[in-house]
């Protein structure tokens, strides 16, 4: 359900609320300016005693406070079910009958209720379609401006909520790149390939190959700020790969993730940093087995491992949970979910994203 927007002129804050009040009693004003002037010119004010251009003043006022109310409403609930930026021929379609039907039909009521209650019910039939008609254009006109002012507001938020996601994936692309080419990774990698050169040629070729598809990876979606389920799979098991060549069988990792998820999406390297945090803060000897289960349960994939914490962290490089919770937010508007009291396991629940065809 999309938010109201705040820059609206029916945003709903006390601030607003007076100065639109205050805009629509100068819209009543300059109404009767324009009924003045119309007189004017056709020679009619001396016919118009002081009360008379008092009660069509007030009558003016009164009707656009009315209109301003209704029309508050109605952009609520438009802003609510029918936000610009996803539905824009409905939203028009819909708030240009609203508009049309909704000043019509209150100015009819309300010159009715005025005349009868000050003139006895006394009035012209021209002045009564004259108001409506008179409504209708005024109404059509301010909520065009505003509305037009609104979108272009909407549209540069949107413009700068894009901005901002590019940024972030920036630099969120490269603090996992830079951690993993940091010395760290490529000394531990390259001292499990120089053992198993000696003990198993074939499993050090194999290595090799996953070491370059995970770098390449890695690099590929650089650009990219959703990636296909299969696509980060197959990424976090040359990953897994690189670290059971490390670990042997202290480290087990299990992937149950069925073939109609294929075609979900999911934040590009956000396994792999769940994977790698794992590693990272947690015990791995044959003492205490590191365990980590990888699934999918009411549309999200997730990542639960089994909790034995080091005496001694590695130094956190700031792009873990609070950057994936980030990203997601601002791509899906939905929030991953955290379990880290239980203590035997950490798991960590992120969204499947409805991917684009």
């Amino acid at each position: 359900m999309s938010q109201e927007n705040p820059h609206s002129l029916f945003s709903g804050t006390r601030i607003a609320n007076v100065k639109d009040i205050l805009l629509m009693v100068f819209v009543g004003v300059l109404i009767v300016s324009y009924m003045f002037v119309k007189n004017l010119i056709q020679g009619n004010v001396a016919e118009q005693a002081p009360d008379t251009v008092v009660n069509n003043a007030l009558f003016s006022i009164s009707i656009s406070i009315i209109l301003y109310v209704v029309f508050r409403v109605m952009f609520r609930y438009l802003n609510t079910h029918y936000p610009w930026l996803k539905s824009i021929g409905k939203r028009l379609q819909i708030q240009l009958l609203l508009v049309v039907g909704l000043s019509s039909t209150i100015m009819a009521l309300f010159t009715w209720l005025w005349y009868l209650l000050f003139f006895d019910g006394c009035f012209s039939r021209s002045s009564f379609f004259s108001n409506i008609i008179i409504a209708v254009l005024i109404s059509l006109l301010i909520n065009a401006i505003y509305e037009g002012v609104n979108l272009f507001r909407q549209l540069k938020d949107s413009q700068i909520e894009t901005e901002k996601l590019k940024r972030q994936n920036i630099e969120s692309h490269f603090e996992t790149l830079k951690n993993q080419v940091g010395p760290h990774f490529l000394f531990n990698s390259l001292n499990t390939l120089l053992a198993l050169i000696d003990e198993d040629t074939l499993q050090a070729k194999e290595f090799v190959k996953k070491l370059a598809t995970y770098y390449r990876y890695a690099l590929q979606v650089n650009e990219r700020d959703v990636v296909e389920l299969t696509t980060e799979t197959a990424l976090v098991k040359s990953y897994v790969f690189l670290l059971e060549s490390r670990f042997g069988d202290n480290l087990k990792v299990y992937f149950d993730l069925p073939e109609q998820f294929d075609n979900k999406g999911i934040v590009p390297l956000s396994m792999q940093m769940l994977v790698e945090n794992a590693v990272k803060h947690n015990v791995i000897s044959n003492a205490y087995p590191l365990n980590i289960q990888i699934g999918i349960k009411d549309g999200f994939i997730f990542v639960e491992n089994s909790k034995r914490k080091k005496d001694a962290l590695e130094q956190s490089n700031r792009i873990g949970l609070e950057n994936i919770r980030n990203r997601y937010q601002l791509l899906a508007g939905k929030d991953i979910r955290v379990e880290s009291e239980h203590p035997d396991y950490f798991r960590v629940e992120l969204p499947l994203i409805e991917l684009v065809k």
